[in-house]
């Protein structure tokens, strides 16, 4: 599980300015969750958690400062692109290569108690989530947990004629080029079929301080979308235009200090594995 070079179709980006965004993501969840792990979930001495689709790490790099030492927290992505520099990470945080949509190798099946995800919601294609709960269910030990955290772009809280005329916008671009998000508000309704029992799901909307902190960090994810689907699109050869959508995301920019609201609706889903 070295470093990676592939093409990945990945549609969000991997640079500074993408990473920073990943961070400040973290401080959102931070602040709405008002936990690193779920309150539900037992802490004991030498337990090991994963995390799929680590990306900069920063959930393992708080998880490292608010729980025992003692605990294993190992972080695994499709690329290390976002990866701190070795030398800066906490002692019991490593970070890998490793693609989560396939069978993970044999040494680490039942090795996790925990299994944790955020933010996979363009990360699956055609709203299929089997691969990865499969992926997740053969870490974990009998009776581990999975934590799953991700950002509902279906039902979302928009506000202002020109937010909600670039949703619109957005959605037709979505249908257009087979990004799909349907599957993140079925979450809960998922994890009974690959042998989880739910403990606990909400998908209760940001409020007051954390509105603005979502709607700033989610127009710089769809500024990263817009790039990734035109990247994407000449690497395939069908020349989708997102010119206009980034035009409109201009003007929305501009004009958000007059209120705008853009978010997502934040859905958590605690699981189980079954004995």
């Amino acid at each position: 599980m070295g470093s990676t070079t592939q093409e990945d179709h990945y549609v969000l980006g991997r640079g500074v300015s993408d990473s920073i965004r990943l961070d400040a993501q973290h401080l959102l969840w931070g602040m709405y969750l008002g936990h690193i792990l779920h309150p539900q979930i037992p802490i004991t001495e030498g337990m090991k958690i994963a995390e799929l689709g680590t990306g900069t790490g920063i959930w393992l790099f708080d998880a490292s400062r608010n729980l025992p030492p003692t605990v294993e927290l190992h972080g695994y992505d499709l690329s290390d692109g976002q990866f701190p520099a070795r030398h800066l990470w906490p002692e019991n945080v490593t970070l890998g290569v490793m693609d989560s949509l396939i069978d993970p190798p044999s040494n680490l099946v039942g090795q996790y108690d925990v299994v944790h995800l955020r933010m996979w919601a363009s990360n699956l294609k055609e709203n299929d989530t089997a691969p990865v709960l499969e992926h997740a269910k053969k870490l974990l030990k009998p009776g581990g947990y999975i934590q799953w955290e991700d950002a509902d772009l279906v039902n979302q809280a928009v506000c202002g004629e020109e937010a909600e005329h670039f949703a619109g916008m957005m959605r037709e671009l979505f249908k257009h080029v087979g990004l799909q998000y349907e599957w993140v508000a079925d979450l809960p309704n998922r994890l009974p079929s690959h042998g989880f029992e739910v403990i606990h799901a909400g998908n209760k909307k940001f409020h007051h301080d954390l509105i603005q902190l979502c709607t700033n960090t989610y127009l710089m994810a769809i500024a990263e979308i817009l790039r990734g689907i035109e990247r994407n699109s000449v690497a395939s050869d069908s020349n989708v235009s997102v010119w206009v959508h980034e035009e409109a995301l201009s003007k929305l920019l501009q004009n958000k200090k007059h209120g705008v609201v853009y978010n997502w609706i934040p859905t958590t889903v605690l699981g189980q594995k079954k004995n």
